[in-house]
């Protein structure tokens, strides 16, 4: 007796069943390759955003402690702030010392050499000391003179550059802007904290 065997449609995958199953895969890893990489980056970009803030907040900081430290010393409270030759600071921290200092600069955040940040690997201490390791950020501060306008008896910000001295007003304070910018993905960013000083106790 010979036998026949009849095989049910149906039992196997077919071919465009295996191409379905495999493309519903390779759609579900991508996906998930994309949301892992667009995560990645985000925590690089808050990252460098965070650390941005800290040195923008840490320049002011420094333009606070001159004239806190002046008041303490009895000196003028601008001294060393507003009488450095021009608007545009840089301030480092010199740990031998255990000092801050400030140095008047020439150019713009976009080309200054001088206001790039630099990175102590063995005390996690960043600086504009070019004998250290180069990081992706510059810092620049920036000052605008406030005057005191004893004929309105109101406050003026002047332009930055231009003194109360020259316009025949009395200095009230500073106004400071702490720029700080880096690149990130290929573009320039750039992160700025202000606020106002005045010879007030």
């Amino acid at each position: 007796m010979l036998l026949i065997t009849k095989f049910k449609s149906g039992t196997g995958f077919t071919l465009i069943e295996v191409i379905i199953a495999l493309s519903v895969i390779v759609t579900g890893v991508s996906a998930g390759l994309t949301l892992t990489t667009f995560n990645l980056n985000t925590v690089v970009a808050s990252d460098m955003r965070l650390l941005a803030a800290n040195f923008a907040r840490e320049g002011i900081e420094v333009i606070r402690h001159v004239r806190d430290s002046n008041w303490l010393a009895n000196n003028p409270w601008d001294k060393g702030i507003t009488d450095l030759g021009d608007y545009r600071l840089t301030v480092d921290f010199n740990n031998l010392t255990n000092a801050w200092s400030l140095s008047a600069q020439n150019f713009d955040i976009t080309n200054c050499n001088n206001c790039k940040l630099y990175l102590d690997q063995l005390d996690g201490v960043y600086s504009h000391n070019s004998l250290k390791t180069l990081t992706n950020f510059k810092r620049e501060i920036i000052l605008q003179q406030i005057c005191w306008q004893d004929a309105i008896g109101d406050e003026a910000i002047l332009d930055s550059g231009i003194t109360c001295e020259a316009q025949g007003q009395e200095l009230a304070g500073v106004e400071i802007h702490s720029l700080v910018n880096w690149t990130e993905n290929g573009a320039t960013q750039q992160l700025e904290a202000v606020d106002r000083l005045y010879n007030w106790r």
